[in-house]
C-alpha cells in the first residue's frame, strides 16, 4: 500500500486515532475486539483500491462507513504496519510468525464484509437488517468453529531450549491438516475475526438505522420514534454477539506429534 504524505496524513491519522465508536458499538463494547495497533502510514484511497470500493460511487452510504470503520480498525495481535525502505511502501509484518505482506492482513474479512452491507437497500427495514447481519456473523461462527477443530492441545516439552520466544506456555496446539504448530491458542484470532465483524457490523447498522429515520422524516411528527429506534438498535447490537455463541476449546491430545512447536 501507499504511505500517506503531508499534512494530509497527519489530519488523518489524528482522526484515526481520535475516533470514538457510535452509541450502538459502545452497547457492543463487551463484544469489542481486544485493542492492536493501528494505521499510521496507509493512504485511505488506496486502502480504499484494494478493498475494491470506488470513493466516485460509494461516496456515501454503507460501504463508505464500513471502509471507514475498518480503516480506523485495530490490526490483529502481533501485526504492525511498517515501511519498506527501498519503495517507501507500508506493508505489514508479524513479529510472532516472521511473515510479511503487502496487503492489510484483514483484507479478504473486509472484502467480505463489504459485499454483505452492499447488498443492503437502503430502505430495508431494521428487523430485515439484523437477519442479515445475524446470518453473517452465524456463517462466519461456523468456519471459526471448522477452523478451531483443526487444532489439538500437547502438552509442551520440557527444557528451556523448548521455551515459546514469547511468553510462557506449559502447552502447544499442533494442526493435523496443516501440519503447523504454535505456541497460541488458535481461538485467539479466528475470536479476534468475529469480534471485528460484529463491531463493523453494528456500525453499518447504526448508519442504516440513522438512514431509515431520514427516509422517515415528514412522514411522522412524533419525536419518541427516533428515541424507540435507538432503543431497538442497542437492544439488536447487544444480541447480534450474543447470538453465535462461544468457540470450543481445541482437542486434547494424546502424544505430542513429531514436529513439535517452534
Amino acid at each position: 500500500m501507499d504511505r500517506d504524505e503531508g499534512d494530509a496524513s497527519e489530519g488523518q491519522s489524528r482522526r484515526r486515532s481520535d475516533a470514538q465508536p457510535s452509541t450502538a458499538a459502545a452497547e457492543g463494547s463487551d463484544a469489542a475486539p481486544a485493542e492492536g495497533e493501528v494505521l499510521r502510514y496507509c493512504n485511505f484511497m488506496d486502502f480504499l483500491v484494494h478493498l475494491g470500493v470506488d470513493s466516485r460511487v460509494d461516496a456515501s452510504g454503507l460501504v463508505m462507513v464500513a471502509a471507514q470503520c475498518m480503516f480506523a480498525a485495530a490490526l490483529p495481535l502481533a501485526w504492525s504496519e511498517q515501511i519498506d525502505e527501498g519503495s517507501s511502501r507500508v506493508y505489514f509484518f508479524n513479529e510472532t510468525t516472521g511473515e510479511s505482506m503487502w496487503v492489510h492482513p484483514q483484507a479478504e474479512l473486509f472484502k467480505e464484509l463489504i459485499e454483505e452491507v452492499r447488498s443492503w437497500p437502503p430502505d430495508e427495514q431494521l428487523e430485515a437488517i439484523f437477519a442479515r447481519s445475524d446470518a453473517h456473523l452465524r456463517q462466519a461462527h461456523r468456519n471459526a468453529v471448522d477452523a478451531v477443530a483443526q487444532w489439538s492441545a500437547h502438552d509442551a516439552p520440557q527444557g528451556p531450549e523448548e521455551a515459546p520466544e514469547f511468553g510462557d506456555s506449559n502447552q502447544f496446539f499442533f494442526n493435523a491438516t496443516t501440519g503447523e504448530s504454535r505456541w497460541s491458542d488458535p481461538r485467539q484470532s479466528v475470536e479476534f475475526d468475529l469480534r471485528q465483524r460484529h463491531a463493523i457490523l453494528c456500525e453499518c447498522i447504526a448508519a442504516h438505522t440513522q438512514t431509515l429515520a431520514r427516509m422517515a422524516k415528514g412522514v411522522s411528527s412524533d419525536s419518541s420514534d427516533g428515541e424507540e429506534a435507538e432503543r431497538g438498535v442497542k437492544a439488536l447490537v447487544k444480541n447480534l454477539w450474543a447470538s453465535v455463541g462461544s468457540l470450543p476449546l481445541p482437542s486434547r491430545g494424546g502424544a505430542a506429534p513429531a514436529e513439535q512447536a517452534a
